[in-house]
Parts: C-alpha cells; sequence; structure tokens
C-alpha cells in the first residue's frame, strides 16, 4: 500500500505541476495584455472609492448575473459559497495543528457540502434547459458535472463509508512533506482524491482578473454616465 500511496503521491505532484503552470502562463498572459493599463497613474485616479466600493459588491454578490437571470443567480452564488466553505473546511486535513478559526468553519463546512451537489444539479438543469444560448458550453458542463460527481462522492465518505480520517491525513500530510505515506484504505476516498486531481488543471483562472476587470467595467459604465449628464 505504501507504493502505491508513493504512485498517488506522484500523480498528485504532476496535476498541482499542471496548474501551477497553467497558472503563472495566464498571469504572464493577461499582464501583458492589460497589466500595464490598470498600473498606470492616470487609471488609479479616474478610479473613485464609490467605484471601487461597487465593484466589490458586483463581484461578491454576481449583481449583473441578477439583472440578467435570478434563477441562474441563485445557483451560481450557492455554488461558489459553498464550494470556498468546503475547501475551507478541508483544510484541517492540510494543517497540523488546525487553527482554531479552521475548527469554528467546520459546521459550516458540513452544511455546504450539502448544498454544493444541489447547487450543481440546479446549474446543470438551468444550462440543459437553456439550450444553445450564451449560459451553455461544453467546458461549463464539464466543469459542473466532474464537481458534481466529487462532491457526491466526498458526501458519500461522511453518509454512507466512513473512512479513517486519521489516515488519510497522514497520507496528505505525508505527500505535503515529499514522504508519502501507505495510501489509505477507502476506495471511495482514492477515487474522490483522483476524481479532484484530474479537475485540478482545468480550474477557470478568470478569478484572477475579475476583480480588476470587474472594476474597470464599473468605471468605464461611470464615465458614461457622467459624460451622458454633461451633455
Amino acid at each position: 500500500m505504501r507504493q502505491m500511496g508513493t504512485l498517488l503521491a506522484c500523480a498528485a505532484y504532476a496535476f498541482y505541476a499542471a496548474f501551477i503552470g497553467r497558472l503563472f502562463l495566464h498571469v504572464l498572459l493577461w499582464i501583458r495584455a492589460s497589466g500595464q493599463a490598470f498600473a498606470s497613474p492616470a487609471y488609479a485616479v479616474r478610479v473613485r472609492p464609490g467605484t471601487a466600493a461597487v465593484a466589490v459588491l458586483d463581484l461578491l454578490m454576481f449583481r449583473r448575473l441578477f439583472s440578467q437571470n435570478k434563477l441562474l443567480w441563485i445557483g451560481s452564488w450557492t455554488f461558489h459559497l459553498s464550494f470556498l466553505l468546503v475547501v475551507l473546511s478541508h483544510l484541517r486535513y492540510f494543517l497540523n495543528p488546525v487553527p482554531a478559526c479552521v475548527t469554528r468553519l467546520q459546521p459550516f463546512g458540513l452544511a455546504a457540502g450539502y448544498l454544493l451537489p444541489l447547487s450543481l444539479i440546479l446549474l446543470l438543469c438551468l444550462r440543459a434547459a437553456a439550450g444553445k444560448s450564451r449560459y451553455v458550453s461544453v467546458y461549463n458542463y464539464f466543469l459542473l458535472s466532474a464537481g458534481l460527481v466529487i462532491s457526491l462522492s466526498g458526501l458519500s465518505l461522511r453518509i454512507f463509508f466512513r473512512p479513517d480520517l486519521a489516515e488519510i491525513k497522514a497520507f496528505i500530510l505525508g505527500m505535503l512533506t515529499f514522504m508519502p505515506d501507505a495510501l489509505p484504505q477507502s476506495l471511495v476516498f482514492v477515487a474522490h482524491f483522483g476524481l479532484v486531481l484530474l479537475l485540478l488543471p482545468f480550474l477557470p483562472l478568470h478569478m484572477i482578473a475579475a476583480p480588476l476587470v470587474t472594476l474597470d467595467a464599473r468605471r468605464r459604465e461611470d464615465e458614461l454616465r457622467t459624460v451622458m449628464h454633461e451633455k
């Protein structure tokens, strides 16, 4: 089992490297395309504090999506919030000792674990009902379907299969320190962890540019509104 654990850890390293490489390339391309414009003094002067505050609200609450499709907004916002809570609650497997803030998040992460597959099912149904609209793409279907399978397998680990959590944490901590431990005996966990690794290189990276893109869009709207008012 230790050899299998080493093989899975090596696979994890490869997928992590692929994700980091893609992330690094994405950042370089984004900086080349728009980094200079956002970093210019003229741009900073044109951004008002109120504009920045509204842009943050747009980003956190998906206000543009809310104005376009309220049902899709419910599914998308619930998905992102529950996904964040689930990821944060999983930090207990990667940290030793576990910080008190992560421990306090566990009840919220548990509730989010039930909401996550429900939100993904809602999003899949909405996209299927939309047909060939702008909300639908093969990439979106892949991400949502993979996320649904991963969330259901994770939920099954909590409800039905109940693996040895100490064994899982020992394996993950060993992988992080490049000293892989024996592979956990739970096949469902191995499948769950493997699916996460397969999805990792395909995760969307738009969240990197989203804050500045949202801020720029809000700034342009304010400038246009000012010009129209002056006329």
